[in-house]
């Protein structure tokens, strides 16, 4: 099942299976499907955005390697408006395969919600899966 909205930041379709998010992504489907959890998914997102929600509270299961999912499950304990390191995230989880942990974050089927956008170069910005700009807008809606 899935719904399709626009949103300031373009348009935006999340995915759930079995009672549990699974992914959301930048585009728009034609087709929209109800469920009270991609209601409640959608509205949490767009109070995100206008920059009134702090923590989502939905359920998650994102699908991916064990290591990718020990990355996703770390990355949802940066607080908003926290920025770390590939090295914190490394050094949080066990395993200082930056560049692992990068790709892990490059791989993340729900971003937003699974915070990726938060993870940092030591001295830049870092990548994003979906562009530097929007990952500078979604760092300036946490600025507020």
């Amino acid at each position: 099942m899935k719904i399709s909205f626009l949103t300031s930041l373009g348009p935006i379709t999340i995915e759930e299976e079995g009672g549990s998010i699974t992914s959301l992504l930048f585009s728009f489907s034609e087709t929209s499907d109800y469920s009270p959890l991609l209601e409640k998914a959608k509205e949490e997102v767009e109070e995100y955005i206008r920059g009134e929600r702090k923590e989502f509270d939905l359920p998650l299961s994102p699908k991916g390697t064990p290591f990718q999912e020990k990355v996703w499950r770390e990355l949802t304990n940066i607080h908003y408006g926290e920025k770390v390191s590939y090295g914190e995230i490394g050094e949080r989880i066990g395993n200082k395969a930056y560049r692992a942990i990068g790709n892990a974050c490059g791989k993340n089927p729900i971003p937003i919600i699974i915070p990726c956008h938060r993870v940092v170069g030591k001295n830049n910005l870092g990548g994003f899966s979906l562009g530097l700009e929007l990952k500078k807008k979604l760092l300036e809606i946490e600025k507020n």
